[in-house]
């Protein structure tokens, strides 16, 4: 959970809005003055480092705005709420970046250079208050295990590798495999995770905790190898 925001503290703004980038739940853009959304297999977005990332068509009218470096507004609903139902979202304008090759052929990457970026706070009632974000602080490295991202991460692992978080409880655990009704991860951080299961006796959990805190993504994927399942990613 994210502390309480009580300032303005530029650091908590970076993080907040880094973990909408790493979890949106939905996004659009604004170039020269036509709306483009999300979704599907057209145009999708990344955070690279930090780094806003439009994955579009090759030849798409997205690629042609990079290849002529013009100014986009995009816009990112956090997929991450509050427990008090305040919504977050940030607003991010910047020129696009020179289109760049992806893995798969028929896509291009697009970078948005910002040059500004707001973070949106939306309460229950419906009151809103807007910061501003140090793009350098965006930016940083220290926000990469954002909160969003770890979501995004558990969902992941939760989602696509059942078999190995049923191998990893039957050898952590003990119980036989044939005994496991499901398995599931929450609650990831750089310094550990929860595993919890079903089995014949009932619900069960515990805490895995790390030899010491992960700092990067690939830090954080080794240590679930290690101590969970080396098939985990």
């Amino acid at each position: 959970m994210f502390p309480m925001l009580t300032s303005a503290d530029p650091d908590q703004l970076a993080a907040r809005a880094r973990s909408a980038l790493s979890c949106p739940a939905a996004a659009s853009m604004v170039i020269k003055g036509t709306e483009h959304l999300f979704g599907g297999d057209d145009l999708g977005l990344q955070d690279r480092s930090g780094v806003p990332t439009l994955v579009c068509r090759a030849g798409s009218v997205v690629e042609q705005a990079g290849q002529s470096r013009q100014k986009a507004l995009l816009r990112i609903i956090s997929g991450v709420v509050e427990e008090d139902g305040t919504t977050e979202s940030v607003v991010i304008a910047g020129k696009l970046a020179a289109p760049r090759p992806c893995c798969d052929p028929a896509m291009s990457a697009v970078a948005i250079e910002p040059t500004i970026i707001m973070l949106i706070r939306t309460q229950a009632d419906g009151s809103t208050r807007q910061y501003r974000v140090p793009a350098a602080l965006f930016t940083s490295p220290a926000h990469a295990l954002n909160r969003g991202y770890l979501r995004r991460c558990t969902e992941h692992l939760n989602e696509c590798h059942d078999a190995e978080l049923r191998q990893a409880v039957s050898l952590c655990t003990g119980t036989p495999a044939p005994r496991l009704i499901g398995a599931a991860l929450h609650d990831l951080s750089p310094a550990g995770v929860e595993v919890r299961w079903v089995d014949g006796d009932g619900a069960h959990l515990r805490r895995v905790d790390f030899d010491g805190d992960a700092t990067t993504p690939d830090e954080l994927a080794a240590a679930l190898r290690e101590h969970l399942h080396a098939g985990l990613c």
